[in-house]
């Protein structure tokens, strides 16, 4: 199954939970759990988001999540998987192809310096998408629905990483 919705910077997005559907993405998307809490960063332009970015030449999507999960958080993975990709499509630009992984964290570490995040938080109830359109302390990124439909997926099937 495929959804379908306006993007959070513009564009249309396409999001899959299919793995045979899945393209060579240049992004990669993290919900990360520890102890059953999602971990997020507070970017210091855009505000609280999941990590993310994007893969460096010759680099695997799943060791750019684990890369950037680290930097942007402190975290230490300890088990991750694929979960979904979402395509962004803009008129006259090259889609962007962001693969979602779901993790579980092992450590929490200080966070790293010289990178693009100044906090962490855990949270046990995780944000209301909802809550996160009408708060500005949220990035953009987090304003689509692509947190609603992976959070509402990861709840729909149970998944083991966000129990304690």
């Amino acid at each position: 199954m495929l959804y379908e919705f306006s993007g959070a910077y513009g564009g249309r997005v396409t999001l899959t939970f299919e793995r045979d559907r899945a393209k060579d993405p240049s992004y990669v998307l993290i919900f990360p759990f520890f102890r059953g809490q999602l971990l997020m960063a507070k970017h210091m332009k855009r505000g609280w988001e999941v990590p993310g970015g994007t893969m460096e030449p010759g680099e695997m999507p799943i060791c750019t999540a684990i890369r950037e999960t680290y930097e942007e958080t402190g975290a230490e993975l300890d088990a991750i998987e694929w979960i979904a990709q979402y395509t962004v499509r803009e008129k006259g630009k090259k889609d962007l192809i962001k693969s979602v992984y779901i993790a579980r964290v092992a450590h929490l570490q200080m966070l790293p310096s010289g990178f693009e995040t100044t906090e962490v938080r855990l949270f046990k109830e995780w944000p209301a998408p909802e809550d996160i359109r009408s708060d500005q302390t949220y990035s953009p990124i987090m304003k689509d629905d692509v947190y609603l439909y992976v959070i509402n997926h990861i709840r729909r099937i149970q998944h083991p990483f966000t129990h304690l």
